[in-house]
């Protein structure tokens, strides 16, 4: 190549950069000043297209430039274009005027600050109305310890909550805890929360009336809310922290929403698991203080019903949460005490109600005392000394909200849409614990399914392993009511144990 290369070199005497140009064209291109003088490219003759075309093309639009429809439509073209001139250079002198700071940290990174907390709604002098749809069955309650801390810092929240005709009704005890007026009239406050009981998958911000937009998920609403607070506030995480801390919240918030309130069991057990131990290493979920991540956690573990029942260290840690939501100060000694009457376990069969049933149906069983246990696997640890088959539980519901408990052998994977395919039903997911209770008198690590005893109207169909009726297993245990014992009898007897609570069981294959 070298030698081909040199020999042509020597025998023209001419590189390739001083070849001569294939196609010529001139040294100056005449461009229209206006768009609507160029010549449709299919009225072009051959001619034009040919080394001749721009010269051609200048010279077919040098006829037309003293056109009058021309003339006018090029001014009209020149006067908007100098109206988006000046607005550009508005923008910009509004841009200019405001003010960023860059205050360094302790650690020496700069903060990083939201966009939307420079023109934070609460500093517009008017009421920001935050219009939210929710489900009862889960109430975002981190809007009451978010309101309590907004208050705290000058920005005085006016809370209401009013009943969709898609809800039948929401007690007493949850409306109270979502109203809230500290400044009286709404016109005195700075934001509004205003509730919206609805039957709706997730909660949704209505942002934007007008153009119907909305904000889902309770991440995302705490995420908007935490933007009202003021920059130097360690809630506003987006104005307050760093880069790096910024993306470990934001990744936090969503882990909560979708393991713990819409991951499926296994999911929602090894985010709490992992949850304990943080909380065993430090008082909060980031460290030494509160942060939004706790909030949002807070919420969280109190809609699937573990605020009663949890482990030590999320024990602890959600009653340093609620006396800052300062609940119990909130609610009125009548209130709890209504409540309370309302839910009162004396009205349901407990443990030594069942023992005396199932004497009474002479069904003879097997129990064992141990520490209480929230997780299958702490649960064998503690009887491994007890024969039969070990059974899980768990209470469910549809998308019409019937009531489903499910009883399945200890060790199967139980896929929900598996099991909505096999019955002919839609959208399953766990049931509030507070109508597991209402019904089964039970709460959230003792549900069993001889707590449908407790079932007077029948409002639970129950779904049950068909292996339960095996009878080459001498016993099928279950918590009796607590989940601190478990109580065994013979598939024999389970049958009619269930026959006398009046409960058919729809068997199920895994």
């Amino acid at each position: 190549m070298q030698k081909w290369y040199s020999k042509c070199t020597m025998a023209t005497g001419t590189t390739m950069y001083h070849l001569p140009k294939q196609v010529a064209t001139p040294a100056v291109v005449n461009l229209p000043t206006s768009m609507y003088k160029m010549q449709p490219l299919n009225k072009f003759a051959s001619a034009d297209l040919a080394p001749s075309y721009y010269g051609a093309t200048c010279r077919t639009l040098s006829n037309q430039e003293n056109h009058v429809d021309l003339v006018e439509l090029e001014r009209r073209q020149e006067a908007v274009l100098l109206r988006l001139e000046t607005l550009k250079l508005h923008l910009d002198k509004l841009q200019s005027n405001k003010v960023y700071t860059n205050n360094v940290t302790s650690t020496g990174a700069v903060p990083a600050i939201g966009a939307a907390a420079q023109s934070s709604p609460v500093k517009t002098g008017t009421v920001h109305d935050l219009v939210i749809s929710a489900s009862p069955d889960k109430p975002p309650y981190s809007l009451v310890l978010l309101r309590k801390l907004l208050r705290e810092a000058g920005f005085p929240v006016y809370c209401a909550n009013h009943l969709h005709s898609s809800v039948k009704e929401v007690s007493s005890m949850q409306r109270s805890l979502f109203n809230d007026n500290p400044e009286g009239d709404r016109s005195n406050h700075s934001v509004a929360f205003t509730i919206h009981w609805k039957d709706v998958p997730v909660p949704c911000l209505m942002v934007n009336p007008l153009r119907q937009t909305i904000i889902s998920g309770e991440a995302n609403i705490v995420r908007y809310i935490s933007r009202l607070f003021p920059l130097a506030s360690v809630y506003n995480y987006e104005a307050s922290g760093t880069f790096a801390s910024i993306t470990e919240t934001d990744i936090l918030l969503d882990m909560l929403e979708s393991q713990i309130l819409n991951g499926k069991n296994k999911e929602k057990q090894g985010s709490l698991r992992r949850l304990n131990e943080r909380l065993g290493k430090q008082p909060w979920l980031k460290g030494g203080n509160c942060s939004i991540v706790d909030i949002m956690a807070w919420s969280a573990v109190k809609q699937i019903g573990l605020d009663s029942g949890a482990p030590a260290n999320i024990a602890k840690w959600l009653k340093a949460v609620s006396t800052l939501a300062g609940i119990d100060s909130d609610m009125s000694r009548e209130t709890a005490n209504a409540a309370r009457s309302d839910i009162s376990p004396n009205s349901y069969l407990d443990r030594r109600g069942l023992e005396k049933l199932l004497e009474s149906l002479n069904i003879k069983y097997q129990v064992q005392d141990h520490e209480e246990v929230f997780t299958v696997d702490a649960l064998l640890k503690n009887v491994t000394t007890m024969p039969g088959l070990h059974m899980k539980n768990l209470f469910l519901k549809d998308k019409k909200k019937n009531l489903y408990l499910l009883s399945a052998q200890h060790n199967v994977e139980v896929k929900l849409n598996d099991i909505a395919k096999n019955i002919g039903i839609k959208d399953v997911r766990f049931g509030d614990e507070d109508v597991m209770f209402d019904i089964l008198g039970v709460k959230q690590g003792c549900v069993t399914a001889y707590a449908l005893a407790n079932d007077k109207n029948k409002k639970i169909k129950f779904l049950l392993d068909a292996e339960a009726f095996n009878e080459s297993h001498p016993y099928i245990n279950f918590h009796p009511m607590s989940n601190a014992a478990t109580l065994g009898i013979s598939p024999a007897d389970l049958k009619k144990f269930l026959n006398h609570t009046g409960h058919e069981p729809v068997l199920l294959t895994f």
